[in-house]
């Protein structure tokens, strides 16, 4: 799907120029599916606090775990990408020049300490998985979009799903059994904002969406 860009009415020849198409349902300037290099439209991608794009597919990561607080079982879920951009900085030796690009992410993801997305994704999210909540963690003193109990609604922390070797979504042996990658359909690609990338996510079997 298309991404949707900011585009002033002053650079509308500029952006049509570089491939960017004119979406009359919306009366937006869009970035069509065939573009890979995104940083031409770079000066019109919405600032701010997210600093990465999904393109389709848009994936969901399923699993289960025994809640820590109940002992009952319960699902979580996470967001996953094949297909995304992030921002890096242009010169790694110096970190603080400001200069960033918009890099295509080598191997699949999932997210997780999730701080935003664009609304349409976010409220999908919600609506398939309703113990998703923004709640504050005590352990890290840290607020974020989450996994709850399905049955006591206590947090199931990302720590615990995704970055302890044994966790849902850090398995020590990877069983495909244990961890669904679903896709789902939105109209526009989206930005997000959270934790990506990470060694745990290379032997997921991702290969329906590659």
């Amino acid at each position: 799907m298309p991404y949707i860009l900011n585009v002033p009415f002053a650079d509308k020849d500029e952006a049509k120029a570089l491939g960017a198409y004119w979406l009359i349902e919306i009366k937006k300037w869009v970035i069509p599916d065939h573009i890979a290099d995104i940083n031409r439209f770079a000066k019109w991608i919405p600032s701010g606090r997210l600093d990465c794009i999904v393109r389709k597919p848009y994936l969901l990561a399923k699993a289960t775990r025994i809640c820590w607080k109940c002992g009952q079982k319960t699902p979580v879920m996470a967001p996953a990408a094949v297909n995304y951009y992030h921002l890096e900085q242009v010169d790694e030796d110096d970190p603080d020049g400001g200069e960033v690009a918009w890099v295509k992410g080598e191997n699949p993801t999932l997210f997780s300490y999730l701080q935003s997305a664009d609304l349409p994704a976010m409220e999908y999210l919600k609506k398939v998985h309703p113990q998703f909540k923004y709640s504050f963690s005590k352990a890290i003193q840290f607020s974020y979009w989450a996994n709850t109990c399905k049955h006591c609604g206590i947090l199931q922390g990302d720590f615990e799903l995704h970055d302890e070797p044994g966790g849902p979504f850090f398995p020590i042996v990877y069983d495909p059994d244990d961890i669904g990658i679903t896709s789902f359909e939105l109209e526009f690609d989206y930005a997000i904002e959270g934790e990506y990338g990470g060694q745990q996510f290379e032997e997921m079997d991702f290969s329906e969406f590659l």
